[in-house]
């Protein structure tokens, strides 16, 4: 009709005219995620497809990667193949060409340095040259700390730092990676060591009980304890290799990051007590529970050495302002690495040249390292010790590798290159396996010399060959210049070391952003501190699998509600102003599930049906399946068992947007022959449509066996009846605070459309001073339209407050209520034959009410839309003209369409 397709036109000329006064006179129109944009200079592009050959090409090549990254099921599919006699179709997945031979393709894929050795050039040897004498200088007195916190000799410490250097640099992909003896791992030694040499190996600390006597295994019989910690090395070596090639790397993912914080942070405490007594001057027994250490050191504070201590915290505090200086100022970054080198021949003068400092105030300091190459451990070497160190190796393994492989892929990415877990495994295990020959004890990455070779320019991994020889040299020749070393230098440059490891700013990040995560950080520090080493790490491997089963066996459950003017269905939590379906009730099931989840959900469907019975009671139960990607049988039987059980109760149950898997497990099982066809969907709002057209036709049946004697319907009476229901738009106003970040969205549903409602619409938004950044106006089939504006308060310049939303509510209702007539229906406009004249005057008094308010509302952000109202006018005469010359429809006709007119 032509009344009808006049208001059709009328309000797209409104959606133009605003469109073309915001994009040209509103900053805010196209700022939205983004910019101002010059709309004349965008360049607008088609979304395009690929041809459906190569589509089906990529999706074959998807799904066999896909397989190939799981071995289980490719060996399963090729077994299958081989059973059926099918022949292996020829792979698709992208091959580097290559002729060698494939046992020198893995030659050259585990040993990395046949890559990166033939690529060097004078820049990269250069760049590495500084790096790794750098890192070399610095590692030399790091090695030794190291070496004495694991209860080691000094020449032990120094021996782990050459040998499994050199090997990474065989083996390893990283480029930075510095690999040696670090303090954590040191800490797990001593600590799994401590008490391990039996009655055989050590029978003096046995038989004069020294133990009593504070004495450690590890300084009555060192030789026996250096063989122990180098069998714990050969077993993490063992342990690396084995899991690299099985890809068991995935377990670290295993420990939480709050958990591993916080363990960390206790084990540098302990660290860092343990160092004290080289800087107070008397000895304190080691203990790897804190309260004991402090006990200790407070009951023995009387034996401290004045000047031991205050040259161990002069020496502490260069440390300290070194480091800071280095970080700050970037001329200055070569002082870092240098700052425990210039502290070791500092205080080895200080005591070399004034002997009263060794004489009179008993100043300790390190005293004869052999020279020479290492000797050979293997010969101590006893599977008889391999259940000893067997829990040792586990975490020194563990926590060895987690560190290795964060700081290997930090490094990685920052310089462009990719790291594979697995083959840093494999290194590290080579790197252990033969250092354990040469009297090493187990090493992994370290986090300071790492980011040390980072900063001096290392580009490749001849840096750590580099560093393997300054350390060879040293031990070959430059042992005896550390006869004097004090120790207080060395326990300086660990409580340097461990202090950055202490993450009490990680604690107070994890309470500020998740109070559940700060609980697991405290309880692993806790736990670390009072109960030991050992144990601590127990408690942080403990609490990270029961996070995971945790989470695992309750999977989350999201109630959903509808957005009002919208067919747009959201989580209660994430958005507030919300609506509840009346009688259905709708949940998101948050992950796949299996044995030990099913019956978690199905306990908590029922409770929750259970708990709205007296507000909303429930009759149709829609579950949202989008993140379920798999089920087993026991979910089968539990989906089955509510199903079962809901219908006893009266309550169906709708399944939307179920996975293509789970729906062909649900087949299998018979569930979807059980539940029925027609209870699954591909939304939500198709579910819920249809539970409301059920709804209302089970309502009319039991009417009509109310008032009719005709018998029981059947099922198929009632699905006849579901065919002849159509569920229709009411009018409603919707806010969304959530759905944009920057802007508050405004749903406005019409079940009549009707003419010129956007001048008052846009009228109530410059009332309330609100700019429009966007609007977008949507017919539906049934004569209905949607209205969609994104909305910025000119008050706040942001998000429309929970009172503006009110009022602009209430204005909403009131101006949806006027343009209504009798009954709900559109206001009529006069469309008799006798009388168009009135049809044009009163569409015509429309366009003008339209085209005032649009000037009222860009005068508030500096519009001038003088030309633009000329060019409507000028429309809108146009369609005065149409109007008169067109045929009027019959009188019937035209008291049916009068309120669409």
């Amino acid at each position: 009709p032509q009344g009808r397709l006049a208001a059709m036109a009328a309000g797209g000329m409104a959606m133009l005219a605003m469109k073309s006064c915001f994009e040209r006179d509103t900053p805010t129109s196209r700022e939205i995620d983004g910019p101002a944009i010059d709309m004349s200079k965008v360049e607008h592009i088609g979304i395009t497809a690929l041809s459906e050959e190569k589509s089906l090409e990529a999706a074959q090549i998807l799904q066999e990667r896909h397989i190939a990254s799981n071995p289980m099921k490719a060996y399963a599919k090729a077994c299958s193949n081989q059973i059926v006699g099918q022949e292996e179709q020829r792979s698709r997945l992208k091959k580097v060409d290559d002729d060698r031979s494939p046992m020198v393709r893995i030659g050259m894929s585990m040993m990395p340095i046949c890559t990166w050795l033939p690529k060097l050039d004078f820049k990269t040897v250069r760049a590495d040259l500084i790096a790794g004498l750098t890192v070399g200088v610095m590692v030399i007195p790091q090695s030794m700390s190291y070496g004495a916190i694991a209860g080691l000799p000094y020449i032990n410490g120094m021996y782990s730092a050459c040998i499994p250097t050199l090997v990474y640099a065989f083996f390893g992909q990283s480029r930075q990676l510095a690999v040696g003896p670090v303090a954590m791992v040191s800490l797990l030694v001593h600590a799994g060591l401590q008490g391990q040499l039996s009655r055989e190996d050590c029978p003096r600390w046995y038989d004069e009980n020294l133990g009593a006597q504070g004495i450690e295994q590890y300084q009555t019989c060192p030789e026996q304890y250096v063989n122990l910690a180098c069998m714990t090395a050969a077993v993490v070596g063992f342990m690396q290799i084995v899991a690299s090639i099985l890809k068991l790397g995935f377990l670290v993912s295993f420990l939480g990051h709050p958990v591993t914080s916080g363990f960390t942070s206790g084990a540098a405490i302990i660290i860092g007590l343990s160092q004290l007594k080289d800087i107070l001057g008397y000895d304190i027994p080691k203990s790897q529970y804190v309260y004991i250490t402090v006990y200790n050191i407070v009951k023995g504070l009387g034996k401290a050495k004045p000047l031991t201590a205050f040259l161990g915290l002069v020496f502490f505090i260069y440390l300290v302002m070194n480091k800071k200086a280095a970080q700050k100022y970037r001329s200055l970054r070569m002082l870092q690495p240098a700052g425990p080198l210039v502290s070791c021949v500092v205080g080895t003068l200080l005591l070399l040249l004034i002997p009263a400092l060794r004489d009179e105030f008993k100043v300790k300091y390190v005293g004869y390292i052999p020279d020479g190459l290492m000797p050979l451990s293997i010969s101590g070497f006893s599977l008889a010790t391999v259940q000893k160190v067997l829990p040792t190796a586990m975490t020194s393994c563990l926590i060895g590798y987690m560190e290795s492989i964060a700081i290997g892929k930090s490094l990685a990415a920052k310089h462009g290159y990719e790291v594979e877990a697995g083959q840093e495994m494999f290194a590290l295990g080579m790197a252990n396996l033969v250092g354990s020959a040469f009297s090493c004890y187990p090493v992994t990455g370290s986090f300071s010399r790492s980011a040390v070779n980072n900063s001096t320019g290392g580009l490749s991994q001849l840096s750590g060959v580099v560093t393997a020889t300054v350390m060879f040299c040293t031990l070959m020749f430059l042992t005896p210049l550390f006869y004097y070393l004090p120790k207080f230098v060395l326990a300086a440059i660990v409580l340097n070391s461990v202090i950055p490891l202490v993450a009490i700013g990680e604690a107070k990040n994890l309470w500020r952003v998740k109070r559940h995560d700060f609980l697991l950080w405290v309880v692993a520090f806790v736990g670390t501190l009072f109960l030991g080493v050992l144990m601590g790490i127990l408690v942080a491997v403990s609490l990270s699998l029961v996070i995971v089963i945790y989470e695992s066996v309750r999977p989350q459950l999201t109630i959903l509600w509808r957005i009002p003017g919208t067919t747009i269905y959201r989580n209660v939590k994430q958005e507030s102003s919300g609506v509840f379906v009346p009688n259905v009730f709708i949940c998101r099931i948050g992950s796949s599930l299996y044995f030990a989840n099913a019956s978690f959900v199905k306990d908590m469907l029922l409770t929750y049906v259970s708990d709205l019975e007296d507000v909303n009671p429930t009759e149709y139960l829609v579950l949202e399946m989008t993140p379920v990607i798999t089920i087993d049988s026991t979910a089968c039987h539990v989906f089955h068992d509510i199903v079962a059980d809901f219908r006893s109760r009266g309550i169906e149950v709708a399944f939307a947007m179920t996975g293509n898997r789970v729906e062909k497990t649900m087949h299998k099982a018979g569930l979807k022959r059980m539940i029925g066809d027609q209870w699954f969907f591909a939304t939500v709002n198709d579910a819920v449509l249809f539970c409301l057209r059920h709804q209302h036709a089970k309502h009319k049946r039991s009417e009509r066996e109310t008032h009719e004697e005709a018998g029981e319907s059947s099922p198929t009476d009632l699905m006849q009846d579901l065919n002849r229901i159509d569920v229709g738009f009411r009018d409603e106003v919707g806010f969304s605070n959530d759905l944009h970040s920057e802007h508050t969205i405004i749903f406005i549903t019409l079940a009549q459309d009707v003419p010129m409602i956007m001048s008052e619409i846009t009228a109530v938004f410059k009332r309330n001073r609100l700019t429009i950044a966007r609007a977008e106006v949507e017919p539906m089939l049934d004569d209905g339209a949607k209205h969609m504006y994104y909305l910025t308060s000119m008050k706040s310049g942001g998000k429309l407050t929970d009172v503006e939303i009110e009022r602009v509510r209430e204005e909403l209702d009131a101006v949806i209520k006027t343009q209504q007539g009798p009954g709900g229906s559109p206001k009529a406009y006069p469309t008799t034959s006798s009388d168009a004249s009135a049809r044009i005057a009163a569409l015509e008094e429309k366009m003008q009410a339209m085209l005032d308010a649009q000037a009222a509302l860009m005068s508030s952000v500096g519009g001038d839309i003088e030309n633009q109202r000329a060019g409507k006018m000028s429309a809108c005469g146009s369609l005065t003209e149409w109007l008169g010359s067109g045929k009027r429809p019959s009188a019937t006709r035209r008291d049916r369409h009068s309120a669409k007119e």
